[in-house]
């Protein structure tokens, strides 16, 4: 009788503790949001009032190489209804049908800013999904967080991140594996930009 109290208490007190934890794993993610939300705030208002940069300076910031691939195509200005400055560009490796197409959106001005912030915090969160068709991950490569997905069967690698927390770069690469994909990310030169910031 004695033993089966004694479990008995040991059952709830095992519920209890259970329940404590997942209140307090609750609180701290309620925190979390909190302090992340005051975070994005701030951001919105550093870059709200912040010059975007110009067409010509993200023209003349695109490479006309990529390590061995060549620039086939590029596009610059206003993106979409939005009207924020952006530029992609398509490198092309035809001998061995590689394509990596970037495109780079500037985060500054009053829609911008909440562009950047939105998209900033897809590298805050760690997540991993993988199936039979894709490997969806974050990752973090030479101090740049960002949202990789790589397709299996067609050996494409997607990338998306801000870089220095104004830029949006996503990064679409055909034929490329991640590891390749990275490689050319940093030969993209991407502290340029931020370099060209006033």
């Amino acid at each position: 009788m004695l033993s089966a109290m004694l479990l008995g208490l040991n059952s709830c007190l095992g519920e209890a503790k259970e329940k404590l934890d997942r209140a307090k794993e609750g609180i701290t993610n309620t925190s979390n949001l909190v302090k992340e939300a005051r975070n994005v705030e701030g951001k919105i208002k550093k870059l709200k009032d912040a010059v975007p940069l110009s067409s010509d300076e993200l023209k003349g910031w695109l490479p006309e190489k990529l390590s061995d691939m060549q620039r086939t195509a590029f596009k610059v200005g206003p993106m979409g209804m939005y009207k924020v400055n952006s530029v992609e560009a398509t490198y092309e490796d035809a001998a061995n049908e590689k394509k990596f197409k970037v495109s780079v959106i500037d985060g500054a001005g009053p829609i911008g800013s909440t562009m950047a912030a939105g998209f900033g915090m897809l590298g805050n969160y760690d997540m991993e999904e993988e199936d039979a068709l894709k490997h969806r991950q974050t990752v973090e490569v030479k101090g740049i967080k960002a949202q990789q997905t790589y397709m299996k069967k067609s050996n494409d690698t997607q990338l998306m991140f801000s870089y220095d927390e104004r830029f949006l770069v996503t990064i679409n690469a055909a034929k490329m594996q991640p590891d390749e994909t990275w490689a050319l990310v940093h030969k993209l030169d991407l502290s340029d930009l931020t370099d060209m910031v006033e």
